[in-house]
């Protein structure tokens, strides 16, 4: 596992300088300065032990915490030649989070997970008590032309006691959207299942503990896309199954 040591930032907030610090520790001071401008270079435990002992704190104070952050830069040192990771159009922790924020403004807290070198995405409910809930896949596209964010298996699950699922649908669509401009990402794809039976979900019905009724339908209305100005894919011969829904975002 990667980290990043915090001793840049523990020596300014104690007022501590290199040459205080070589003197009370059995590191050399080339080490420490080393240590300290390059924080994720040759970091051990070891050496933070040593630091530690000398600063009298716990190894904890000398750590970066944020695994996620420390990850996500040593994947875009790899890539850093990548198109997608320059432009920052990838689902960085921060891109992460701001679409997280969007979500909690329509009121679905979840969980977005990045894989397959942050270019996709699962999205998940974080509380099983909320009163919507979702699970799609994203993805980032980078063609010759544009990139686009796909959006997979839009599934939204509402209890219709309380909310609309077309409703909320169309503000999710919108958030979206608001989050490819935010990237500067050109288009905006939704593959959607052409099943439009409404079905009940009997899971979130059973454990709610107070009256509910969940429903969702796989589909989801040509209605709520055309309002947005998409458009459909025009490769009708691949709509057996799942519709695309298209919009070039200006």
């Amino acid at each position: 596992m990667y980290f990043n040591n915090n001793l840049k930032k523990f020596m300014k907030e104690n007022e501590i300088s290199l040459n205080q610090l070589a003197n009370i520790c059995e590191l050399s001071i080339n080490t420490l300065r080393e240590l300290k401008n390059n924080p994720s270079h040759n970091t051990n435990l070891s050496s933070l032990v040593i630091l530690a002992q000398a600063l009298d704190c716990s190894i904890k104070d000398l750590i970066e915490d944020d695994i996620a952050t420390i990850n996500f830069e040593k994947v875009a040192e790899k890539n850093k030649n990548n198109r997608l990771f320059i432009r920052q159009q990838v689902f960085s922790p921060e891109n992460v989070q701001y679409l997280r924020n969007l979500f909690l403004q329509v009121g679905v807290p979840c969980n977005i997970s990045s894989y397959g070198r942050y270019k996709t995405a699962s999205v998940k409910n974080e509380y099983e008590l909320s009163s919507i809930k979702v699970d799609f896949n994203l993805r980032v596209l980078d063609l010759k032309e544009c990139t686009i964010l796909q959006i997979v298996d839009f599934y939204v699950s509402v209890n219709q006691l309380l909310l609309n699922e077309a409703v909320i649908k169309d503000t999710l669509i919108k958030a979206f959207e608001t989050y490819a401009r935010k990237l500067k990402l050109n288009q905006i794809h939704f593959i959607i299942d052409r099943d439009y039976e409404r079905q009940d979900d009997q899971y979130s019905n059973e454990h709610s503990e107070l009256q509910a009724y969940f429903t969702y339908t796989l589909g989801t209305e040509s209605m709520l896309f055309v309002q947005n100005n998409y458009e459909r894919s025009p490769f009708p011969e691949l709509e057996e199954y799942q519709i695309e829904w298209r919009k070039t975002l200006s």
